[in-house]
């Protein structure tokens, strides 16, 4: 978790901003939930990969071991420790994420 008690890919955000900005507002819940759901993972994927780039060779083994024991505090935590924009990242590709969304709308 980072500073302020948040997950370190904020879903709820990305859910009432996404919904907003491409006007899905009046879609059935069932249907925005199974968007937002896809969107995660393309988003998530994302992150794994910048993550993996910006990661030490010897801490990529690290950060295998860890992804694989399912501890997010502690996944967040050696994340955040060893790349110090961590919170610049997740922000910037879920920018890129929602501008590619709007110019193809």
């Amino acid at each position: 978790m980072d500073k302020k008690g948040k997950n370190m890919f904020d879903q709820n955000m990305l859910k009432q901003n996404l919904i907003k900005v491409l006007g899905l507002e009046n879609l059935p819940e069932e249907q925005k939930l199974s968007l937002i759901e896809k969107m995660t993972d393309v988003i998530q994927k994302r992150l794994l990969i910048r993550i993996t780039e910006e990661l030490k060779d010897e801490d990529k083994d690290e950060f295998i071991k860890m992804s694989e024991e399912k501890n997010q505090m502690a996944l967040v935590g050696f994340l955040q420790a060893k790349i110090p924009n961590l919170n610049k990242i997740i922000m910037e590709e879920m920018t890129k994420f929602k501008q590619e969304l709007v110019e193809n709308k």
